[in-house]
Protein backbone atom coordinates (compact mmCIF):
# COMPACT_ATOMS: atom_id res chain seq x y z
CA UNK A 1 0.00 0.00 0.00
CA UNK A 2 1.25 3.47 -0.83
CA UNK A 3 1.96 5.66 2.24
CA UNK A 4 -0.70 7.96 3.63
CA UNK A 5 -0.04 11.69 3.53
CA UNK A 6 -1.33 14.09 6.16
CA UNK A 7 -2.23 17.76 6.09
CA UNK A 8 -2.59 19.96 9.13
CA UNK A 9 -5.88 21.84 9.16
CA UNK A 10 -6.06 25.49 10.00
CA UNK A 11 -7.92 26.61 13.09
CA UNK A 12 -11.58 25.78 12.98
CA UNK A 13 -14.06 28.35 11.71
CA UNK A 14 -15.91 30.18 14.51
CA UNK A 15 -19.54 29.17 14.89
CA UNK A 16 -20.60 31.08 18.00
CA UNK A 17 -21.84 34.63 17.72
CA UNK A 18 -21.08 37.18 20.41
CA UNK A 19 -24.15 36.34 22.49
CA UNK A 20 -23.08 32.69 22.72
CA UNK A 21 -25.99 31.45 20.62
CA UNK A 22 -25.37 29.45 17.48
CA UNK A 23 -25.57 31.30 14.19
CA UNK A 24 -28.19 30.09 11.75
CA UNK A 25 -26.89 27.25 9.58
CA UNK A 26 -28.27 24.98 6.96
CA UNK A 27 -29.26 21.52 8.07
CA UNK A 28 -28.94 18.33 6.05
CA UNK A 29 -30.48 14.90 6.23
CA UNK A 30 -28.30 12.07 7.47
CA UNK A 31 -29.47 8.77 6.07
CA UNK A 32 -27.69 5.89 4.37
CA UNK A 33 -25.76 8.39 2.24
CA UNK A 34 -22.75 8.99 4.51
CA UNK A 35 -21.33 12.26 5.76
CA UNK A 36 -17.68 12.30 4.63
CA UNK A 37 -14.82 14.51 5.82
CA UNK A 38 -12.75 15.35 2.75
CA UNK A 39 -13.74 18.98 3.41
CA UNK A 40 -15.59 20.97 6.07
CA UNK A 41 -18.95 20.94 4.29
CA UNK A 42 -20.69 19.05 7.10
CA UNK A 43 -18.63 20.47 9.97
CA UNK A 44 -19.55 23.38 12.25
CA UNK A 45 -16.43 23.36 14.43
CA UNK A 46 -13.37 21.23 14.91
CA UNK A 47 -10.22 21.37 17.03
CA UNK A 48 -7.17 19.23 17.60
CA UNK A 49 -7.58 17.25 14.37
CA UNK A 50 -5.77 17.03 11.06
CA UNK A 51 -7.10 15.84 7.73
CA UNK A 52 -5.49 12.95 5.88
CA UNK A 53 -6.17 12.15 2.22
CA UNK A 54 -5.82 8.41 1.64
CA UNK A 55 -4.56 7.07 -1.72
CA UNK A 56 -6.15 3.86 -2.93
CA UNK A 57 -4.63 0.42 -2.75
CA UNK A 58 -4.59 -0.68 -6.39
CA UNK A 59 -4.78 -4.10 -7.99
CA UNK A 60 -1.41 -5.48 -9.09
CA UNK A 61 -2.91 -6.84 -12.31
CA UNK A 62 -5.96 -5.97 -14.41
CA UNK A 63 -9.35 -7.26 -13.32
CA UNK A 64 -10.63 -7.04 -16.91
CA UNK A 65 -8.77 -6.82 -20.21
CA UNK A 66 -9.48 -7.20 -23.91
CA UNK A 67 -9.66 -10.87 -24.90
CA UNK A 68 -12.62 -11.03 -27.29
CA UNK A 69 -12.55 -10.38 -31.06
CA UNK A 70 -15.01 -7.49 -30.75
CA UNK A 71 -12.88 -5.81 -28.04
CA UNK A 72 -9.88 -5.28 -30.29
CA UNK A 73 -6.82 -4.33 -28.26
CA UNK A 74 -8.36 -2.15 -25.55
CA UNK A 75 -11.05 -1.75 -22.90
CA UNK A 76 -11.96 1.32 -20.83
CA UNK A 77 -13.98 1.96 -17.67
CA UNK A 78 -15.39 5.40 -18.33
CA UNK A 79 -18.55 3.49 -17.37
CA UNK A 80 -20.14 2.30 -14.15
CA UNK A 81 -20.26 -0.58 -11.66
CA UNK A 82 -23.30 -1.44 -9.52
CA UNK A 83 -24.14 -4.22 -7.05
CA UNK A 84 -26.46 -6.83 -8.52
CA UNK A 85 -29.23 -7.35 -5.96
CA UNK A 86 -30.53 -10.39 -7.80
CA UNK A 87 -27.29 -12.38 -7.64
CA UNK A 88 -25.31 -10.74 -4.86
CA UNK A 89 -22.58 -9.93 -7.38
CA UNK A 90 -21.73 -6.90 -9.50
CA UNK A 91 -22.56 -5.41 -12.90
CA UNK A 92 -20.15 -3.38 -15.07
CA UNK A 93 -20.68 -1.23 -18.15
CA UNK A 94 -17.43 -0.57 -20.00
CA UNK A 95 -16.16 0.42 -23.44
CA UNK A 96 -14.07 -0.69 -26.35
CA UNK A 97 -13.00 1.29 -29.43
CA UNK A 98 -12.98 -1.04 -32.45
CA UNK A 99 -11.43 1.25 -35.06
CA UNK A 100 -8.15 -0.71 -35.26
CA UNK A 101 -9.81 -4.13 -35.74
CA UNK A 102 -8.97 -5.44 -39.24
CA UNK A 103 -11.90 -5.23 -41.70
CA UNK A 104 -14.00 -3.44 -39.06
CA UNK A 105 -16.18 -1.76 -41.70
CA UNK A 106 -17.48 -5.13 -42.84
CA UNK A 107 -17.91 -6.87 -39.48
CA UNK A 108 -19.11 -3.97 -37.26
CA UNK A 109 -22.48 -4.17 -35.48
CA UNK A 110 -25.29 -3.46 -37.98
CA UNK A 111 -27.18 -0.27 -37.15
CA UNK A 112 -24.55 1.05 -34.74
CA UNK A 113 -22.97 4.49 -35.14
CA UNK A 114 -19.66 4.09 -36.91
CA UNK A 115 -17.34 7.04 -36.34
CA UNK A 116 -14.60 5.24 -34.39
CA UNK A 117 -16.70 2.16 -33.76
CA UNK A 118 -17.20 2.79 -30.05
CA UNK A 119 -19.13 -0.04 -28.39
CA UNK A 120 -20.60 -0.27 -24.88
CA UNK A 121 -20.05 -3.68 -23.26
CA UNK A 122 -21.42 -5.44 -20.19
CA UNK A 123 -19.74 -7.73 -17.64
CA UNK A 124 -20.70 -9.46 -14.39
CA UNK A 125 -18.74 -10.65 -11.37
CA UNK A 126 -19.35 -12.54 -8.14
CA UNK A 127 -16.44 -11.01 -6.24
CA UNK A 128 -15.54 -7.77 -8.07
CA UNK A 129 -12.19 -9.21 -9.21
CA UNK A 130 -13.00 -11.95 -11.73
CA UNK A 131 -15.30 -10.64 -14.46
CA UNK A 132 -17.35 -12.64 -16.95
CA UNK A 133 -18.54 -11.39 -20.34
CA UNK A 134 -21.95 -13.01 -20.80
CA UNK A 135 -23.36 -13.91 -24.18
CA UNK A 136 -26.39 -11.60 -24.34
CA UNK A 137 -27.66 -12.26 -27.85
CA UNK A 138 -28.58 -8.61 -28.38
CA UNK A 139 -26.36 -7.32 -31.22
CA UNK A 140 -24.43 -9.02 -34.00
CA UNK A 141 -20.69 -8.67 -34.51
CA UNK A 142 -19.12 -10.46 -37.48
CA UNK A 143 -22.49 -12.13 -38.01
CA UNK A 144 -22.87 -13.55 -34.49
CA UNK A 145 -24.84 -12.33 -31.44
CA UNK A 146 -22.71 -14.44 -29.07
CA UNK A 147 -21.19 -11.40 -27.34
CA UNK A 148 -21.69 -8.92 -24.51
CA UNK A 149 -22.43 -5.82 -26.64
CA UNK A 150 -25.25 -3.58 -25.38
CA UNK A 151 -24.94 -0.13 -27.03
CA UNK A 152 -22.80 2.17 -29.17
CA UNK A 153 -21.50 5.17 -27.19
CA UNK A 154 -18.05 6.27 -26.03
CA UNK A 155 -17.50 6.90 -22.27
CA UNK A 156 -20.85 5.28 -21.37
CA UNK A 157 -21.74 6.56 -17.89
CA UNK A 158 -24.65 4.58 -16.42
CA UNK A 159 -27.02 5.66 -13.64
CA UNK A 160 -29.54 3.58 -11.70
CA UNK A 161 -32.17 6.29 -11.20
CA UNK A 162 -33.80 5.91 -7.78
CA UNK A 163 -36.11 8.86 -8.52
CA UNK A 164 -37.54 7.47 -11.78
CA UNK A 165 -41.18 6.28 -11.73
CA UNK A 166 -41.26 4.92 -15.30
CA UNK A 167 -39.83 1.35 -15.27
CA UNK A 168 -38.73 1.70 -18.90
CA UNK A 169 -36.38 4.54 -17.91
CA UNK A 170 -35.02 3.17 -14.64
CA UNK A 171 -31.50 3.01 -16.07
CA UNK A 172 -29.95 6.09 -17.70
CA UNK A 173 -26.83 6.49 -19.85
CA UNK A 174 -24.86 9.40 -21.24
CA UNK A 175 -22.10 9.00 -23.80
CA UNK A 176 -20.28 10.54 -26.74
CA UNK A 177 -20.28 9.97 -30.46
CA UNK A 178 -18.68 11.83 -33.35
CA UNK A 179 -18.56 15.29 -31.81
CA UNK A 180 -21.77 15.29 -29.74
CA UNK A 181 -23.18 13.87 -26.51
CA UNK A 182 -26.17 11.52 -26.48
CA UNK A 183 -28.52 9.98 -23.89
CA UNK A 184 -30.20 6.60 -23.61
CA UNK A 185 -32.62 4.83 -21.25
CA UNK A 186 -33.24 1.19 -20.36
CA UNK A 187 -35.54 -0.91 -18.18
CA UNK A 188 -32.79 -3.37 -17.22
CA UNK A 189 -29.41 -1.90 -18.17
CA UNK A 190 -29.13 -4.23 -21.16
CA UNK A 191 -31.72 -3.18 -23.74
CA UNK A 192 -31.05 0.50 -24.46
CA UNK A 193 -33.02 3.09 -26.41
CA UNK A 194 -31.77 6.53 -27.45
CA UNK A 195 -33.48 9.34 -25.55
CA UNK A 196 -34.95 11.49 -26.89
CA UNK A 197 -34.93 9.84 -30.32
CA UNK A 198 -31.35 9.82 -31.70
CA UNK A 199 -30.70 13.52 -31.38
CA UNK A 200 -27.68 14.85 -29.44
CA UNK A 201 -28.40 16.41 -26.06
CA UNK A 202 -25.58 18.96 -26.47
CA UNK A 203 -22.65 19.38 -28.85
CA UNK A 204 -18.88 19.05 -28.70
CA UNK A 205 -16.59 17.17 -26.39
CA UNK A 206 -15.28 13.65 -25.77
CA UNK A 207 -15.64 12.18 -22.26
CA UNK A 208 -18.65 12.46 -19.97
CA UNK A 209 -19.72 11.28 -16.50
CA UNK A 210 -23.27 11.20 -15.13
CA UNK A 211 -24.26 11.94 -11.54
CA UNK A 212 -27.52 12.82 -9.78
CA UNK A 213 -28.49 15.19 -7.01
CA UNK A 214 -29.66 12.78 -4.28
CA UNK A 215 -32.25 15.25 -2.95
CA UNK A 216 -33.80 16.81 -6.04
CA UNK A 217 -33.08 14.03 -8.53
CA UNK A 218 -31.57 16.55 -10.97
CA UNK A 219 -29.16 14.99 -13.48
CA UNK A 220 -25.60 16.32 -13.58
CA UNK A 221 -23.47 15.79 -16.69
CA UNK A 222 -19.74 16.44 -16.22
CA UNK A 223 -18.27 16.58 -19.69
CA UNK A 224 -15.09 17.63 -21.41
CA UNK A 225 -14.72 20.80 -23.45
CA UNK A 226 -11.70 22.92 -24.30
CA UNK A 227 -11.17 26.32 -22.72
CA UNK A 228 -8.39 28.86 -23.19
CA UNK A 229 -6.57 29.40 -19.90
CA UNK A 230 -3.44 31.51 -19.51
CA UNK A 231 -3.23 31.76 -23.29
CA UNK A 232 -3.45 28.02 -23.96
CA UNK A 233 -6.39 25.89 -25.10
CA UNK A 234 -6.73 22.85 -22.88
CA UNK A 235 -9.10 20.10 -21.74
CA UNK A 236 -11.40 21.22 -18.92
CA UNK A 237 -14.58 19.94 -17.22
CA UNK A 238 -18.00 21.53 -17.78
CA UNK A 239 -21.36 20.92 -16.13
CA UNK A 240 -24.80 20.70 -17.74
CA UNK A 241 -27.95 20.00 -15.73
CA UNK A 242 -31.34 18.49 -16.54
CA UNK A 243 -34.56 17.87 -14.65
CA UNK A 244 -36.07 15.53 -17.24
CA UNK A 245 -33.03 13.89 -18.91
CA UNK A 246 -34.10 15.46 -22.21
CA UNK A 247 -33.58 19.22 -21.91
CA UNK A 248 -30.14 20.27 -20.65
CA UNK A 249 -28.82 23.59 -19.39
CA UNK A 250 -26.08 25.55 -21.10
CA UNK A 251 -22.69 24.16 -20.09
CA UNK A 252 -20.78 25.97 -17.32
CA UNK A 253 -17.06 25.63 -16.71
CA UNK A 254 -16.85 23.73 -13.43
CA UNK A 255 -13.22 22.60 -13.01
CA UNK A 256 -9.95 23.56 -14.69
CA UNK A 257 -6.22 23.41 -13.88
CA UNK A 258 -4.79 26.44 -12.11
CA UNK A 259 -1.34 28.02 -12.05
CA UNK A 260 -0.12 25.62 -9.38
CA UNK A 261 -0.96 22.73 -11.68
CA UNK A 262 1.30 24.27 -14.33
CA UNK A 263 4.27 24.80 -11.99
CA UNK A 264 6.12 21.78 -13.48
CA UNK A 265 6.07 23.20 -17.04
CA UNK A 266 9.53 23.88 -18.56
CA UNK A 267 8.86 24.13 -22.30
CA UNK A 268 6.41 26.01 -24.55
CA UNK A 269 3.05 24.28 -25.10
CA UNK A 270 3.51 22.01 -22.13
CA UNK A 271 0.49 22.35 -19.88
CA UNK A 272 -1.81 20.65 -17.39
CA UNK A 273 -5.28 19.59 -18.50
CA UNK A 274 -8.21 17.71 -16.97
CA UNK A 275 -9.02 14.73 -19.14
CA UNK A 276 -12.32 13.85 -17.42
CA UNK A 277 -13.93 13.74 -13.99
CA UNK A 278 -16.20 11.34 -12.13
CA UNK A 279 -18.35 12.65 -9.28
CA UNK A 280 -19.79 10.95 -6.18
CA UNK A 281 -22.32 12.38 -3.74
CA UNK A 282 -22.33 12.33 0.05
CA UNK A 283 -24.61 13.83 2.69
CA UNK A 284 -23.01 17.31 2.61
CA UNK A 285 -21.88 17.62 -1.00
CA UNK A 286 -19.80 16.04 -3.73
CA UNK A 287 -16.43 14.37 -4.27
CA UNK A 288 -14.73 14.80 -7.63
CA UNK A 289 -12.09 12.51 -9.13
CA UNK A 290 -10.42 14.58 -11.88
CA UNK A 291 -7.80 12.91 -14.07
CA UNK A 292 -4.90 15.37 -14.10
CA UNK A 293 -3.16 15.28 -17.49
CA UNK A 294 0.39 16.70 -17.62
CA UNK A 295 0.91 17.24 -21.33
CA UNK A 296 4.62 16.80 -21.93
CA UNK A 297 4.61 16.62 -25.76
CA UNK A 298 1.59 18.34 -27.28
CA UNK A 299 0.51 18.07 -30.90
CA UNK A 300 3.37 15.83 -32.05
CA UNK A 301 3.77 14.94 -35.70
CA UNK A 302 4.33 11.41 -36.92
CA UNK A 303 7.05 11.53 -39.56
CA UNK A 304 8.23 9.04 -42.17
CA UNK A 305 11.96 8.18 -42.50
CA UNK A 306 12.04 10.88 -45.17
CA UNK A 307 10.64 13.41 -42.70
CA UNK A 308 7.15 13.65 -44.24
CA UNK A 309 4.07 13.82 -41.97
CA UNK A 310 2.03 10.60 -41.89
CA UNK A 311 -1.08 9.75 -39.83
CA UNK A 312 -0.61 8.24 -36.40
CA UNK A 313 -1.67 4.60 -36.14
CA UNK A 314 -5.33 4.23 -35.17
CA UNK A 315 -5.54 4.30 -31.39
CA UNK A 316 -2.44 6.41 -30.82
CA UNK A 317 -2.81 10.02 -29.71
CA UNK A 318 -0.59 12.86 -30.95
CA UNK A 319 -0.86 14.42 -27.48
CA UNK A 320 1.50 12.76 -25.01
CA UNK A 321 1.88 12.96 -21.26
CA UNK A 322 0.99 11.29 -17.98
CA UNK A 323 -2.30 11.16 -16.08
CA UNK A 324 -3.26 10.29 -12.52
CA UNK A 325 -6.29 11.01 -10.33
CA UNK A 326 -6.71 13.57 -7.55
CA UNK A 327 -9.55 14.34 -5.13
CA UNK A 328 -11.56 17.59 -5.02
CA UNK A 329 -14.72 18.60 -3.15
CA UNK A 330 -17.83 20.72 -3.66
CA UNK A 331 -20.90 21.79 -1.72
CA UNK A 332 -23.09 22.33 -4.81
CA UNK A 333 -21.53 20.26 -7.61
CA UNK A 334 -20.50 23.38 -9.56
CA UNK A 335 -17.88 25.17 -7.46
CA UNK A 336 -14.94 22.98 -6.49
CA UNK A 337 -12.05 23.27 -4.06
CA UNK A 338 -8.79 21.33 -4.02
CA UNK A 339 -7.70 19.00 -1.27
CA UNK A 340 -4.13 19.67 -0.21
CA UNK A 341 -1.55 18.41 -0.75
CA UNK A 342 -2.49 17.57 -4.33
CA UNK A 343 -1.55 13.95 -4.18
CA UNK A 344 -2.64 11.18 -6.53
CA UNK A 345 -5.53 9.36 -4.88
CA UNK A 346 -5.29 6.81 -7.72
CA UNK A 347 -1.66 6.82 -8.80
CA UNK A 348 0.23 5.42 -11.76
CA UNK A 349 1.68 2.00 -11.04
CA UNK A 350 5.28 0.86 -10.91
CA UNK A 351 7.25 0.51 -14.17
CA UNK A 352 6.20 -2.57 -16.09
CA UNK A 353 2.71 -2.80 -14.58
CA UNK A 354 -0.58 -2.52 -16.48
CA UNK A 355 -1.21 0.99 -15.10
CA UNK A 356 2.37 2.32 -15.14
CA UNK A 357 1.84 5.06 -17.70
CA UNK A 358 -1.58 6.62 -17.29
CA UNK A 359 -4.82 6.42 -15.30
CA UNK A 360 -7.16 7.38 -18.12
CA UNK A 361 -10.55 7.37 -16.41
CA UNK A 362 -12.46 6.34 -13.30
CA UNK A 363 -15.84 4.65 -12.95
CA UNK A 364 -18.75 7.02 -12.34
CA UNK A 365 -19.82 5.01 -9.28
CA UNK A 366 -18.27 3.56 -6.13
CA UNK A 367 -19.24 0.23 -4.61
CA UNK A 368 -19.29 -0.18 -0.81
CA UNK A 369 -18.66 -3.80 0.15
CA UNK A 370 -18.27 -4.75 3.81
CA UNK A 371 -15.29 -2.84 5.15
CA UNK A 372 -14.16 -1.58 1.74
CA UNK A 373 -15.04 0.94 -0.98
CA UNK A 374 -14.16 0.09 -4.60
CA UNK A 375 -13.79 2.16 -7.73
CA UNK A 376 -12.64 0.88 -11.11
CA UNK A 377 -10.24 2.67 -13.43
CA UNK A 378 -8.60 2.46 -16.84
CA UNK A 379 -4.87 1.79 -16.67
CA UNK A 380 -2.45 2.27 -19.60
CA UNK A 381 0.91 0.57 -19.83
CA UNK A 382 2.38 3.70 -21.45
CA UNK A 383 1.86 7.44 -21.44
CA UNK A 384 -1.30 8.84 -23.06
CA UNK A 385 0.34 9.01 -26.49
CA UNK A 386 2.48 5.92 -26.13
CA UNK A 387 3.36 3.83 -29.17
CA UNK A 388 1.29 0.87 -30.30
CA UNK A 389 1.25 -2.05 -29.74
CA UNK A 390 3.19 -1.42 -26.49
CA UNK A 391 0.28 0.69 -25.23
CA UNK A 392 -2.45 -1.48 -23.74
CA UNK A 393 -5.66 -0.35 -22.04
CA UNK A 394 -7.18 -2.50 -19.31
CA UNK A 395 -9.31 -2.12 -16.19
CA UNK A 396 -8.08 -2.19 -12.59
CA UNK A 397 -9.71 -1.87 -9.19
CA UNK A 398 -8.89 0.78 -6.57
CA UNK A 399 -9.71 -0.09 -2.95
CA UNK A 400 -10.10 2.10 0.11
CA UNK A 401 -11.31 1.43 3.59
CA UNK A 402 -15.09 1.89 3.53
CA UNK A 403 -15.72 5.61 2.82
CA UNK A 404 -11.98 5.99 3.36
CA UNK A 405 -11.05 8.73 0.90
CA UNK A 406 -10.20 11.08 3.80
CA UNK A 407 -10.21 11.12 7.59
CA UNK A 408 -9.99 13.57 10.48
CA UNK A 409 -7.28 12.43 12.89
CA UNK A 410 -6.41 13.16 16.51
CA UNK A 411 -3.26 12.16 18.39
CA UNK A 412 -2.44 12.07 22.10
CA UNK A 413 -4.24 15.36 22.60
CA UNK A 414 -8.01 15.01 22.42
CA UNK A 415 -9.66 16.39 19.30
CA UNK A 416 -13.30 17.20 18.64
CA UNK A 417 -15.48 17.43 15.54
CA UNK A 418 -18.96 18.93 15.69
CA UNK A 419 -21.32 18.64 12.74
CA UNK A 420 -23.77 21.12 11.34
CA UNK A 421 -27.42 20.31 12.19
CA UNK A 422 -28.39 16.87 10.91
CA UNK A 423 -31.91 15.53 10.56
CA UNK A 424 -31.54 11.79 11.19
CA UNK A 425 -33.47 9.40 9.00
CA UNK A 426 -33.23 6.81 11.80
CA UNK A 427 -31.99 6.78 15.42
CA UNK A 428 -29.21 4.32 14.51
CA UNK A 429 -26.03 6.38 14.10
CA UNK A 430 -23.17 4.44 12.48
CA UNK A 431 -19.58 5.57 13.06
CA UNK A 432 -16.65 4.66 10.80
CA UNK A 433 -13.49 5.21 12.86
CA UNK A 434 -10.30 3.54 14.02
CA UNK A 435 -8.29 3.83 17.21
CA UNK A 436 -4.72 2.94 18.12
CA UNK A 437 -2.72 2.54 21.34
CA UNK A 438 -4.98 3.83 24.11
CA UNK A 439 -7.22 5.62 21.65
CA UNK A 440 -10.96 6.10 21.94
CA UNK A 441 -13.97 7.65 20.26
CA UNK A 442 -16.94 9.07 22.16
CA UNK A 443 -20.16 10.56 20.78
CA UNK A 444 -22.55 13.21 22.09
CA UNK A 445 -25.76 14.56 20.57
CA UNK A 446 -26.66 18.24 20.95
CA UNK A 447 -29.72 20.26 20.12
CA UNK A 448 -29.57 22.38 16.98
CA UNK A 449 -28.45 25.42 18.97
CA UNK A 450 -25.89 23.53 21.03
CA UNK A 451 -27.78 22.63 24.21
CA UNK A 452 -26.93 19.16 25.59
CA UNK A 453 -29.56 16.45 25.32
CA UNK A 454 -29.99 14.46 28.56
CA UNK A 455 -28.76 10.90 28.24
CA UNK A 456 -26.70 11.63 25.08
CA UNK A 457 -23.59 13.26 26.55
CA UNK A 458 -19.94 12.33 26.02
CA UNK A 459 -19.68 10.98 29.56
CA UNK A 460 -22.64 8.65 28.97
CA UNK A 461 -21.34 7.48 25.59
CA UNK A 462 -20.18 3.92 25.17
CA UNK A 463 -16.61 4.12 23.84
CA UNK A 464 -15.12 2.79 20.64
CA UNK A 465 -11.65 1.39 21.34
CA UNK A 466 -11.06 -0.57 18.15
CA UNK A 467 -11.09 -0.33 14.36
CA UNK A 468 -14.69 -0.41 13.10
CA UNK A 469 -16.19 0.70 9.81
CA UNK A 470 -19.80 0.24 11.00
CA UNK A 471 -19.95 0.83 14.76
CA UNK A 472 -23.37 1.72 16.15
CA UNK A 473 -23.20 4.60 18.63
CA UNK A 474 -24.98 4.02 21.95
CA UNK A 475 -25.26 5.52 25.41
CA UNK A 476 -25.42 3.98 28.87
CA UNK A 477 -28.75 5.70 29.37
CA UNK A 478 -30.32 3.83 26.46
CA UNK A 479 -31.57 7.14 25.07
CA UNK A 480 -32.16 7.20 21.31
CA UNK A 481 -31.14 9.96 18.90
CA UNK A 482 -34.11 12.23 18.11
CA UNK A 483 -35.46 11.95 14.56
CA UNK A 484 -38.15 14.65 14.84
CA UNK A 485 -35.76 17.63 14.62
CA UNK A 486 -32.24 18.52 13.51
CA UNK A 487 -29.48 17.78 16.03
CA UNK A 488 -25.71 18.03 16.06
CA UNK A 489 -23.25 15.19 16.49
CA UNK A 490 -20.16 15.86 18.59
CA UNK A 491 -17.32 13.37 18.13
CA UNK A 492 -14.42 13.24 20.59
CA UNK A 493 -11.23 11.55 19.35
CA UNK A 494 -7.97 10.49 20.94
CA UNK A 495 -5.38 8.51 18.96
CA UNK A 496 -8.13 7.92 16.45
CA UNK A 497 -9.30 8.58 12.90
CA UNK A 498 -12.86 9.50 11.87
CA UNK A 499 -13.95 8.56 8.34
CA UNK A 500 -17.73 8.86 8.11
CA UNK A 501 -21.12 8.99 9.80
CA UNK A 502 -24.44 7.73 8.54
CA UNK A 503 -27.89 6.78 9.85
CA UNK A 504 -28.60 3.08 9.40
CA UNK A 505 -32.09 2.11 8.33
CA UNK A 506 -34.19 0.81 11.22
CA UNK A 507 -34.90 -2.42 9.33
CA UNK A 508 -31.23 -3.39 9.28
CA UNK A 509 -29.82 -5.56 12.11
Amino acid sequence: MRPLLSLSIACCLPLLISTGAFAEERSITLGELPLLFADDGGIATKSGVTRTIHPAKQSSSPVLQADKPWEGDRVYIHGSVYPDDATGGYRMWYLTRQEAIPDIKNIAVPGFRRNRYDVTLYATSRDGLTWEKPSLGLHAFAGSKENNIVFDLHSPSVLLDQHETDPAKRWKMLGYFGGDYYAAVSPDGLKWKSHPDKKPIFPEGDNISLAQDPITGEYLAYHRLHATLRGTSRRTVWLSRSKDFATWSKAELTFAPDEIDDAWVTEPKQRTEVNNMSVLTHAAGYLGFPTIFRVTAPDRKNLSPEGKPIPFPKGQSPTDGYIDVQLITSADGLHWQRTEPRIAIIARGKPGTFDAGTILGVSSTAVHVGDETWMYYTGLTTSHGGALPEKRNSIGRAVWRRHGFASLDAGEQTGTVQTIPLRHASPHLIINASTSNDGLVRIAVLEKHGAPIPGLSLDESNELRADATQWKASWKSGTAIPTDRPVRILVELKNARLYSLYAQAATEP
